[in-house]
């Protein structure tokens, strides 16, 4: 691997002064491999020193020589395109459903439901999460007792209400 130079964006009493400073652990780290850069160092020392690979480390010197130290505070991960925004009105009607309950709807059944109202695939977890913090409680789908005297459940049912 060829060595980079470091330009002199800081000096190391600089740097030295930022990572004693900042509480982001990430950005703590970017920093030393810059620090343990401009101490002369090696570069194989400084991957072994902070465990990350030569391509990570690379990555992190170009970028400060590139744009500063200000560059390595962003840690970009994730969707590139952001989490999709749905709207409220999505969720409005699995509200409705859940609150008649004419049946035992599970999530997947509401997602079914969304999807073939508005055309919107909401995936597993989104509906999990919107419906507990709607304020249902979410159970999974469990299977009916085969044995289970209809009757005496609906009368059961009564009792409870």
């Amino acid at each position: 691997m060829r060595a980079i130079k470091l330009k002199e964006h800081d000096t190391e009493e600089e740097l030295l002064q930022e990572i004693r400073n900042i509480k982001n652990g990430r950005y703590q780290h970017r920093l030393r491999a810059v620090l343990f850069l401009k101490r002369g160092y090696k570069a194989k020392d400084i991957q072994k020193e902070l465990l990350i690979s030569s391509a990570t480390y690379c990555s992190w010197i170009k970028k400060y020589n590139e744009h500063g130290k200000d560059i390595l505070k962003e840690h970009r991960s994730g969707r590139k395109e952001g989490n999709p925004k749905y709207d409220a009105k999505l969720f409005q009607e699995v509200y409705e459903a859940l609150d008649a309950m004419d049946e035992y709807w599970s999530i997947p059944k509401m997602q079914k439901l969304v999807e073939e109202k508005h055309g919107v695939k909401v995936p597993y977890e989104t509906m999990r999460l919107r419906i507990k913090k709607a304020g249902y409680s979410y159970k999974s789908n469990r299977p009916s007792p085969y044995k289970g005297d209809k009757e005496l459940q609906e009368e059961f049912k009564k009792m409870q209400s």
